[in-house]
């Protein structure tokens, strides 16, 4: 603002100070009513000329194959500069809620391409399509949009549940936790998919379980890798269990032909939780107590052995066992 406007502006507002003293400030109300619908008028006025304003809208990728992964460079949005009168650019402006561009990705790998491009008169039209007729579209920024990926190799990888339970009491997980798919295909680079073993569920909480249950859960996010399927199915076997108490004999698993064992007690009780669909057909023959001969010769002196079991079922809950040790006698024969 030049010497000049500003004198003129300070002595306009000296002057409307004078007036206001002069009729008193009642009437200063009115004045501001009259300033502001003078201003409205201006501006409904000025609404009727015709200006240019630039327009964001967003660029949309869908439909991305699971073998190709997008480059970090794509054109995220694109800004279009429209000319129309102030009345409908404020539509734009202030009302008027933009669709994304959508680029379909589904035949990006066709011809073993490196690249997709979408050209300026689809652009054109996708935009057009959304504007009213008598706006005219002066500019396109980016005028295309080149579509960088990368393919990807792909590997199937065992899916691995990741889960948080707490069963009433009384209750167990019965079994195995099951992934349905038990395996998944993954694609990325094949760096990436050597590094990879496993791919873990998201973490799946229950709480106070009482019965078998599943759900369907997400696969867990890795970077710069696409899963063929974002989801699986966690089946979760819960049943109520009960204690069965069984005599299970201590055996040697190796005894030398010349040597003879005597142990005492020559059996030990396994207690173990067993699910109540299953307790009938849990019995001794599924435990063996077979320690191997050097473990006995190595506790000849003291005369007494601490017993394992070598073999038993998946059970979830360890077995006890009773008494923890028994007493040996270890002789050749004449």
């Amino acid at each position: 603002m030049g010497v000049g406007a500003g004198t003129f502006f300070g002595s306009f507002l000296r002057k409307i100070n004078v007036f206001f003293r002069r009729q008193g400030g009642g009437n200063m109300l009115i004045f501001i009513c009259f300033l502001l619908l003078s201003a409205g008028f201006w501006y409904l006025e000025s609404l009727q000329d015709e200006y240019e304003i630039a327009i964001v809208i967003p660029v949309r990728y869908r439909n991305t194959p699971n073998n190709v992964i997008l480059d970090d460079d794509n054109p995220q949005q694109l800004s279009v500069r429209v000319r129309d009168k102030g009345t409908i650019l404020v539509n734009y402006m202030w009302f008027n809620s933009f669709a994304p561009i959508d680029v379909d990705l589904k035949d990006i790998v066709a011809d073993n391409r490196r690249e997709m491009l979408v050209d300026r008169r689809t652009i054109e039209s996708a935009v057009s399509r959304q504007l009213i007729s008598s706006t005219q579209l002066i500019a396109i920024e980016p005028q295309t949009i080149d579509v960088n990926f990368t393919a990807l190799m792909h590997k199937d990888i065992r899916v691995v549940p990741v889960v948080d339970l707490k069963t009433l009491t009384g209750f167990q997980l019965s079994g195995a936790i099951t992934a349905n798919p038990a395996k998944v295909d993954v694609y990325g680079d094949m760096a990436t998919l050597d590094s990879l073993v496993t791919v873990e569920t998201e973490m799946v909480e229950l709480k106070k379980a009482d019965k078998t249950v599943t759900v369907s859960v997400k696969l867990k996010k890795i970077d710069k890798v696409q899963f063929a399927t974002e989801k699986v199915d966690l089946t979760i076997p819960v049943e109520a269990f009960t204690e069965k108490r069984l005599a299970v004999p201590v055996k040697c698993s190796d005894l030398p032909a010349n040597y003879i064992l005597r142990v005492f007690p020559s059996s030990v009780e396994v207690v173990c939780n067993v699910p109540l669909s299953k307790y009938k057909d849990l019995d001794e023959s599924d435990f063996d107590i077979a320690l191997p001969f050097v473990e006995y010769e190595t506790n000849r002196s003291a005369g007494n052995i601490p017993v394992r079991l070598t073999r038993q079922p998946d059970l979830l809950s360890p077995p006890t066992i009773n008494p923890a040790a028994v007493e040996f006698i270890l002789e050749q024969k004449p």
